[in-house]
């Protein structure tokens, strides 16, 4: 129990509340536009728009930065205007038919994600092996750059490798949600248990959590088998990452904290169920769950309970309530 008091979340980057508190409110007139049939987004495009507007920049606000202040020079301050201006590109981008005009568009989230990309390959410089906490942080960066890239094919109306909509766009939110969120969670999971007598077993499981999203996408390359070999390692990862969140939960945190990261978790692991169905319906190539029922519903649970809710969570583990 001594490690979960030694070794809390880092607090939030203030800098950073304004831009997110008007990325929430701008997100949520997009859902509000969605429900009502105002606006014409589908349910991949508004759950992906949560990621710009609101789970990268609460995310990266809970990754300690390298030195201090961004190598580039623009401050944390600067940096999330830059997120919230490239977010609202990347949002007009979806009212324009796809082509150069929308990918020109979405071409502001790509920057953003390079900029995080070569923070992360600075991150991985610097520590090297020496510190799996950095490890799943710099991985975590290096994902953006995969999932903006994939953003700006699908706003382009590209069909990388033969894949198609809504695939080109669903490993847009994979990227970054599976691939950036998951990662970032295992650092801070790692972080508050590293001297706790679960640091081997759970090392391992974070490890399948931070490499499967990458695995994924290859696999999609390679052929169903080695697809759903990835799957699984996803889901023990998600397990694993899940077992962790709730023992932190447990530990010496408030209950805003303790509730965020139960919900969280459980988000998790309802949506990996309902993943390998997924995956075990496309190895003999019949779906046991229709895909835009996991659009729909592995979605939700992924961005919304597991990435906000999580985030929310982590948020509050250095805040500690009186009766802890």
């Amino acid at each position: 129990m001594s490690g979960l008091a030694m070794h809390s979340a880092p607090e939030p980057r203030s800098t950073f509340r304004p831009t997110v508190i008007l990325g929430a409110v701008a997100w949520l007139m997009l859902a509000a536009g969605f429900w009502f049939g105002w606006l014409q987004l589908d349910v991949v495009e508004l759950l992906f728009l949560l990621a710009p507007w609101v789970m990268v920049p609460l995310a990266i606000s809970l990754i300690p930065s390298l030195d201090g202040s961004p190598w580039i020079g623009i401050g944390l301050g600067g940096l999330g205007w830059v997120m919230l201006a490239a977010g609202m590109l990347g949002t007009l981008s979806f009212f324009q038919p796809a082509g150069p005009r929308a990918a020109s568009l979405a071409g502001a989230w790509f920057l953003v994600c390079l900029w995080f990309a070569l923070e992360g390959l600075r991150r991985l410089l610097r520590y090297r092996a020496q510190s799996f906490t950095q490890f799943c942080f710099a991985a975590g960066e290096a994902y953006l750059i995969v999932g903006g890239a994939w953003f700006v094919a699908s706003r382009l109306g590209l069909q990388p490798i033969g894949f198609q909509e809504p695939i080109v766009l669903l490993t847009v939110v994979h990227f970054h949600f599976a691939g950036f969120l998951s990662a970032v969670f295992a650092g801070l999971t790692y972080e508050r248990l590293r001297e706790t007598r679960w640091r081997k077993p759970l090392r391992v499981a974070l490890a399948s959590a931070v490499a499967g999203p990458g695995l994924l996408g290859l696999a999609f390359l390679v052929g169903p088998k080695l697809k759903l070999a990835a799957v699984i390692l996803i889901v023990v990862g998600q397990f694993g990452l899940a077992t962790g969140m709730i023992r932190v939960a447990f530990g010496k945190v408030n209950s805003v904290a303790r509730a965020m990261l139960i919900f969280s978790s459980s988000c998790v692991v309802a949506g990996m169920v309902l993943a390998a169905s997924w995956a075990l319906g496309e190895f003999p190539l019949q779906a046991f769950v229709e895909l835009g029922r996991m659009e729909r519903v592995h979605g939700t649970l992924n961005a919304i309970g597991f990435g906000i809710c999580g985030l929310i969570g982590w948020m509050h583990t250095s805040r500690r309530s009186a009766t802890s």
